[in-house]
């Protein structure tokens, strides 16, 4: 049943990842076109180069999770690391913006999603034992 499930959850992740990084990009050309406050400009780039890399990454672990197995935890790292500076954020400015909270939604589902893909990897890859009764004679 988890394998059936992990071949959806695969280009889901990766689906999820691209929207992620289009709607990112077209927050940064919106702010590019009514601002030229280099601050923020310079705040959007810093999350839209990541989110290039993740669409990469969830593309690379669907196509391939055996040989790309190296990014999993990289994966899970980078993850953990922006909803962490997202919370901090929401916390330090004291607001909470709409596109803030679907990104810590998205970036939890994409965490789920990877976990539940290295518990099917490592589930497929584990040396199945066999036993032999052995008769007495």
């Amino acid at each position: 049943m988890s394998m059936k499930l992990v071949q959806f959850v695969k280009p889901g992740l990766f689906v999820y990842e691209c929207v992620r990084f289009i709607i990112i990009l077209f927050l940064f050309l919106m702010v590019i076109r009514e601002t030229l406050d280099r601050s923020l400009l310079s705040m959007m780039l810093i999350f839209a180069g990541p989110t290039a890399f993740f669409s990469l990454m969830a593309l690379f672990i669907w196509l391939d999770t055996d040989r790309y197995k190296a990014y999993l935890p990289l994966f899970i790292a980078g993850k953990c690391i922006g909803i962490v500076i997202l919370l901090l954020w929401s916390i330090i400015t004291k607001q909470v913006i709409i596109i803030q909270s679907y990104i810590i939604s998205g970036d939890l589902f994409s965490l789920a999603a990877i976990l539940l893909i290295i518990r099917d990897f490592r589930k497929s890859t584990e040396p199945q034992f066999i036993t032999d009764e052995v008769s007495g004679g």
